[in-house]
This record gives C-alpha cells, structure tokens and sequence, in this order.
C-alpha cells in the first residue's frame, strides 16, 4: 500500500507544534445532509487547523459546484489559509465521505507534494485521545504559490461525451449503486438520478470501512477485481459533484495508480446539460 499518503493520530501528536505543520479540516456535507461543515469546525476542531471550504475553494464564475478554481486564485486562497509551498500539510475531514480527499485532490493538481491524510479522520483521532477546541486557530498569511496544474487530472465534458460514447475508458461512478440506477433522488433539488452511459458503479462508501478508513489493499484490490474493474485499463473517477470521485482517486494511488483523473464537473454537469442519461444496471 502507499502507505506515505495517510497519518496516524499518535505521529500528528508528536508534531501538531511544529511551525512547518498545517492542519486543514476539509468537512464536507451532501446538500440534503442537514447539516452545515462550517458549523461543525466551529462547534470543534484539532488545535490549530483552519477550515478548507470545499464549496468555496472553488471557481467563483462557475455555475455548477465547487470546480477548480484558477492557479492565481487558488493560490490566494491558500495564502489566506496561512499555507507556504514548503509546509507539510494534515487533512482531515469529519465527514462520512472522506471529503479530505478532495483537499488532497486540489493540492496535488496545483502542485504541492508534502500533503497527508489523517487514518480515520476527526473521529480517530478523539479515540485516541486527541483533544480539540471551540478556539479560533490565528493564522497569518503564507507564501503558498501553485506551481503547476495537473491538466491531465481533470477530464471536461467534450472529453466525457467522446469517452462514454465510444466506451475508450473506464468510468467508474463513487455515487450510490441508488442513484445511479435512477432509483433515488439526487441531493441537489431538480437534478434527475441515472448515470453516463457506459459508466460503472463503484460508491466510495464501499472503499471505506464503517469507521471511515479507507479499505486495506488486500480489500481494495478484491473490491475492484468482484466488479469486473481492470485497475491497469484508463480509468476515470466521477460522481456527484467532484468530491466523493476524489475518493476512487485515493483508493487507486494507494494502490500504485497514481494519475487518476476525475471528471470534475460530475453528474450534476452530465445531467443539465442535455446528455443522454441512462437508468437501470
């Protein structure tokens, strides 16, 4: 396993002082969720994370959720979260998805290298004894400048069209077998339920254990081999709006995959934009 990409709460104790270490708590929740990953910081955190808002690290302009910002943008937003290009940095998320790996996503599109994840998240950590607080983490501003961005990490949806249309790659779905099918309703009001045609199902809440970690290699490896997933074909991660995809992403680095993209637009681009939605399995 590249085990390199996750921390274990006893080895961020032992540094969560150091000036290099950054924490950021990258909570994410589904829009029909009820609940508010802003308030959830706010009521408790690690000592000394900020908050990395998944909804508004994001292209402003951009009519659909949360899609990747510009360079210089992301660049300023990260600055304003106190980051430098030489910091190592901590993601953790409090929520069922692993909404961290959309943090790690971003981070490596622009180019920072020295990005983990925490094993098990807030909930892990409070188990092993890891203390939080209500208190507001001061930050001052980093350095933090994107060196570079990944193109070949995001695919659009002309690309998306000429790939399902000719079946040339493996595109794999992290929303509910549910939803995908058309059986049960999007979480974005309006948005109809289907999938792309050609795609796969393979939901990230099956990649995760029920603690939320993400599944040994010896389970991964056995997952995608039981759904008929060639992990050395092209592969193409997407969902319902670009975070959970993240989490088919992680799951394939971890397994030595290393350039997964994600078509970051998702359903929610898929399905208003007058493409053929299939339902069924």
């Amino acid at each position: 396993m590249n085990n390199s990409l996750f921390i274990e709460p006893n080895t961020l104790k032992n540094k969560i002082n150091k000036p290099n270490i950054k924490i950021l708590d990258a909570t994410f929740f589904l829009p029909d969720s009820g609940l508010n990953a802003e308030e959830e910081y706010q009521k408790e955190h690690i000592p000394n994370s900020v908050f990395f808002d998944v909804n508004k690290i994001a292209d402003p302009k951009n009519p659909l959720p949360h899609m990747i910002p510009s360079k210089d943008l992301f660049s300023d937003m990260m600055q304003n979260l106190g980051l430098n290009n030489e910091d190592e940095i901590v993601i953790y998320d409090n929520s069922p998805l692993l909404s961290s790996a959309r943090a790690w996503f971003l981070l490596r599109y622009f180019g920072h290298k020295n990005i983990l994840i925490l094993n098990g998240g807030l909930k892990n950590w409070k188990k092993s004894g890891g203390e939080t607080t209500v208190k507001k983490t001061m930050i001052s501003k980093g350095n933090f400048v994107s060196k570079t961005e990944k193109k070949d990490l995001v695919v659009n949806l002309e690309e998306m069209i000429s790939i399902s249309k000719n079946n040339s790659k493996v595109i794999l779905d992290a929303r509910s077998y549910k939803r995908f099918i058309g059986e049960a309703k999007e979480p974005r009001p309006g948005l109809q339920s289907g999938h792309i045609p050609n795609s796969k199902s393979l939901p990230s809440s099956e990649l995760l254990t029920n603690d939320g970690f993400l599944k040994s290699i010896e389970e991964l490896d056995k997952l995608f081999s039981n759904n008929d997933i060639d992990t050395s074909q092209d592969i193409i991660a997407t969902c319902g709006s670009g975070v959970s995809a993240c989490v088919i992403s992680v799951a394939l680095y971890c397994l030595g995959k290393e350039h997964i993209p994600i078509y970051d637009g998702s359903w929610t681009e898929w399905a208003t934009s007058g493409q053929k939605i299939q339902t069924g399995n």
